[in-house]
């Protein structure tokens, strides 16, 4: 009787070893495009994040000779906009799924690109008029990735593991452009970053 249990064992002892390697990377890829398409979006809606509003910012741009000025630079109304529509968008491949305890989990990077911040504010000095302009400032990451672990039970509500996010560069531009020469452009550039990353 033993030996006829062994031998029922060895073939359910084999599916479910199967069974646990049966997805593959095609299948993460599927997954994680359908978790940004439908379930992220109600997620970020849910908590508030497809408008969400960002901290005010004042800096200044010093002078750089007598034939500038200071310019002072005050940012309010922030919008953070774009992870919702149009969202977050799987880069490259996604991994298999693998066993993790008890629950499936996979790693995908996640352009960031879609984001970005949105300001009204004003400017004051960038001519020798001195007259403070309004402005709008458009703050973009650029080539932004972030590597997420997703997990979850076998037909569970997946779940945000790990997060890290990677280095990458802003390109920030404002409407209308200020007359800055490159150096203080450089500057305003690097205070307006600061802004967005604080």
């Amino acid at each position: 009787m033993s030996c006829w249990r062994l031998f029922c064992l060895v073939p359910m002892v084999c599916v479910l070893v199967k069974g646990a390697q049966a997805g593959s990377a095609f299948d993460s890829n599927l997954y994680a495009d359908g978790l940004f398409s439908t379930l992220v979006p109600l997620y970020a809606r849910s908590l508030g994040l497809e408008n969400a509003s960002v901290p005010n910012c004042a800096f200044k741009v010093a002078s750089t000779s007598v034939t500038n000025r200071d310019v002072n630079v005050e940012l309010h109304s922030g919008r953070l906009l774009g992870l919702v529509i149009p969202g977050l968008v799987r880069r490259g491949q996604c991994s298999a799924p693998g066993w993790l305890g008890l629950n499936v989990t996979l790693g995908c990077y996640v352009s960031l690109d879609n984001a970005h911040l949105s300001y009204a504010g004003s400017a004051k000095g960038d001519s020798l008029l001195n007259t403070n302009r309004s402005i709008v400032l458009q703050a973009a990451p650029v080539n932004a990735s972030a590597f997420l672990e997703v997990t979850s039970t076998p037909g569970g509500v997946p779940r945000v593991r790990t997060w890290s996010l990677l280095p990458f560069t802003l390109a920030v531009g404002t409407s209308p452009k200020l007359s800055l020469n490159s150096a203080r452009q450089a500057t305003f550039d690097k205070e307006a970053s600061k802004c967005v990353f604080s």
